[in-house]
């Protein structure tokens, strides 16, 4: 019998998805808190992670990477103003 056992090294993404913030550079309230973690993986499967947590801000639409936390995602309010 041949058993062909594969294991290696392979980043370990997690996006928060609790609050959602405006890219400034696509102006699309698509950018997410992530975490990424390097870890040691046999046959594809992440096991045990290796080394610290890397956390940064990704937008999911023009794929912009920045370290500082961008303007949260306040929708439009179209309601118009109370009349007094």
């Amino acid at each position: 019998m041949f058993f062909c056992l594969i294991f290696g090294f392979d980043k370990l993404r997690r996006k928060s998805g609790k609050q959602v913030y405006v890219c400034p550079n696509c102006s699309a309230a698509d950018v997410y808190h992530v975490k990424t973690n390097d870890c040691f993986t046999f046959c594809f499967i992440p096991l045990i992670p290796c080394g610290g947590t890397k956390e940064y801000y990704e937008c999911f639409t023009c794929g912009r990477v920045n370290v500082y936390a961008p303007m949260p995602y306040a929708p439009a309010n179209h309601a118009p103003p109370p009349k007094r």
